[in-house]
Order: C-alpha cells, then structure tokens, then sequence
C-alpha cells in the first residue's frame, strides 16, 4: 500500500493507493479546518470523543480517520494526541494548539486492471 498526503491552504488531503495484480483501489478524504472567521483562531472540538490515540502527527491523524469508515473528523492536540469523532461534534471553541479537521469528502475508487494498454 502506498500513501500520499497532499497539503492545499486550508484543507488537507489524504490520498491512499493500494494495487494488487487485478485490482487498483484509490482512496481519496478531503479535510477543512474549522476556523472562527476567514483569518480567525482554529476551532477546537470539544464535544464527547469517540476514540482519543498518540499521533506523531497531522498526516498520521488524518489518516487514521481515513481508515475509519465512521469518522466525520479529528482534532489534533499539539501534534500530540488526536480525537476521533463519529459524528459532527455541535460544540467547536478556540483552544491552543488544537484545531479539529472536519471530513468534507471522501471518494473511493476501484478500478479491474483487464490487461496492458496498446497505443494506436
């Protein structure tokens, strides 16, 4: 399996990758962190957690979430410690050195690899 994670301002991305001999299956979340105003203070979840894990960071994080069918978002604290929620927590306030990441959407893809391509 191979993963990538893209930045983009304001939004992460996760891509996963996995390829087998018949089969290419692509994975793709688009997170946004919630924010007071355009250039306010990151929003932090503080609604009950659903799952609470070590995270080494960001990237990390998110894709935890990506795997987790259920998940609607994360907070990561302090590049620390990251929150799974499995709904959309109501309850969002500024806290230092945390900010939640809200799934905005998530594609999957599967693809039958049939044979080699010819050019004509």
């Amino acid at each position: 399996m191979m993963m990538v994670s893209v930045f983009l301002p304001l939004m992460l991305m996760q891509l996963i990758v996995h390829v087998t001999s018949t089969l290419l299956s692509v994975q793709v979340t688009s997170y946004k962190n919630l924010m007071n105003e355009a250039n306010g203070p990151a929003l932090c979840a503080l609604d009950l957690v659903n799952k609470t894990m070590s995270s080494s960071s960001l990237e990390h994080c998110s894709l935890s979430c990506t795997r987790d069918d259920t998940c609607t978002g994360f907070n990561i604290k302090n590049l620390t410690t990251c929150d799974i929620y499995n709904y959309n927590p109501r309850l969002v306030e500024p806290v230092t050195d945390c900010v939640f990441y809200q799934v905005v959407y998530c594609l999957n893809l599967i693809l039958t690899v049939t044979g080699d391509c010819k050019l004509k």
